[in-house]
């Protein structure tokens, strides 16, 4: 096409074609014209460019339907040279369009250049329309091409830069957000750990009941109460908080693992021996669901369903209160004292035997001990 450029610019040199660059190694350029010199001449100018280490790789395409497959399959694509008139007369604006709002390409630096100024008008077209530049073909020259191109260039590089931040911005706040899980996830570990350390010493409450009829436990417990003991005697004021938890725990682990596997003989949960053993401890072998429900640490409506089981299998009646017609009254049924009388000596865990490790004065004093830190934690 002769007047693409004017007679000012210098002759072009036709140099001997080039080894092909692979497209990762250069910026692409889409030429959409339907006049093929117009292509010619477009890569004639700019093929000798080199920006930012990049070469040029061009890619050709005559009709604006032609420039969609080509958009489509190069999203990549650095810089778009697009002609106005082609099958329609605004076969050019509608692909601008269509790259912007439809495919949501807003990267590409897009050049519009027409050689029917008049069909579209530069003011307008450059408000209504995505387009980065605007150029008549008569104007152009050579020269002009090049600053154009290396504009476009230098803007899509800075683009293309602005996004790998943002994409590292948004990596770093995805990771940000792990860290944060993983440290709330720590946190609620800890909370359960001292949970299961707050239950552990709830049930060393539950199995308190006169010395005669507590139940002997394994040699290490033993040992445990006998060093809680003397530490306690002999060093009242110097015991460490953290060294008494510590031994406070191991003796609530213990007891809650002995409990646990001498009531599953008798085919009872703990908290249901525990409730047994609390009424027959009683002098009046009565108590209300409230108390229990407070002695063995559980809600009200968990003691409801227990005391539900306890009274189907026979070992407690509810009754109406003396006092009160609206409260209710737990007591023991003779099959529950018989149960209980006969798990004594069912029992192969004698805790005399284990008061018996201890020195009188060591028993008197763990004993008030723990009746103390029951009312305190109670």
């Amino acid at each position: 096409m002769s007047s693409f450029f004017t007679q000012d610019d210098e002759e072009l040199s036709f140099a001997e074609e080039t080894e092909l660059i692979q497209p990762d190694q250069s910026w692409k350029i889409l030429i959409v014209d339907d006049d093929a010199e117009v292509h010619t001449i477009t890569q004639l100018a700019l093929r000798d460019i080199v920006f930012e280490n990049k070469s040029m790789a061009f890619l050709s395409a005559y009709s604006a339907q032609e420039a969609r497959q080509l958009i489509q399959a190069h999203p990549d694509t650095a810089v778009i040279f697009l002609d106005v008139v082609m099958e329609t007369d605004n076969a050019g604006l509608q692909l601008v369009q269509y790259i912007r709002k439809a495919l949501g390409n807003a990267c590409v630096r897009i050049i519009l250049r027409t050689g029917q100024p008049g069909q579209a008008p530069e003011n307008v077209v450059a408000i209504n329309y995505g387009i980065d530049d605007y150029k008549i073909k008569t104007e152009l020259t050579a020269q002009k091409l090049t600053i154009s191109v290396v504009t476009a260039l230098r803007a899509f590089s800075t683009l293309m830069t602005l996004m790998d931040l943002g994409r590292g911005l948004e990596s770093e706040i995805i990771q940000h957000k792990k860290t944060e899980i993983t440290l709330r996830m720590s946190e609620m570990t800890a909370i359960a750990k001292v949970q299961q350390l707050e239950q552990s010493l709830q049930s060393l409450r539950q199995i308190q009941l006169p010395f005669v009829e507590r139940k002997k436990v394994e040699q290490p417990l033993h040992q445990l109460l006998t060093e809680a003991a003397q530490d306690i005697v002999k060093l009242p004021s110097e015991m460490d908080v953290l060294q008494t938890m510590s031994i406070a725990t191991r003796i609530a682990r213990s007891v809650l693992r002995i409990t646990d596997e001498h009531s599953a003989k008798f085919g009872m949960s703990q908290t249901k021996l525990a409730v047994l053993m609390y009424l027959k401890g009683e002098s009046a072998f009565c108590a209300s669901p409230s108390e229990l429900a407070k002695h063995c640490s559980i809600s009200r409506a968990a003691m409801t369903g227990l005391l539900d089981g306890l009274e189907d299998e026979g070992y407690v009646e509810r009754e109406n209160h003396p006092s009160d017609r609206r409260a209710l009254s737990i007591t023991l049924t003779p099959k529950g004292h018989q149960f209980l009388d006969w798990i004594a000596p069912q029992d192969p865990y004698q805790l005399s035997d284990l008061m018996d490790a201890l020195s009188e004065p060591e028993q008197e004093k763990l004993y008030e001990l723990a009746i103390k830190i029951t009312h305190l934690l109670a």
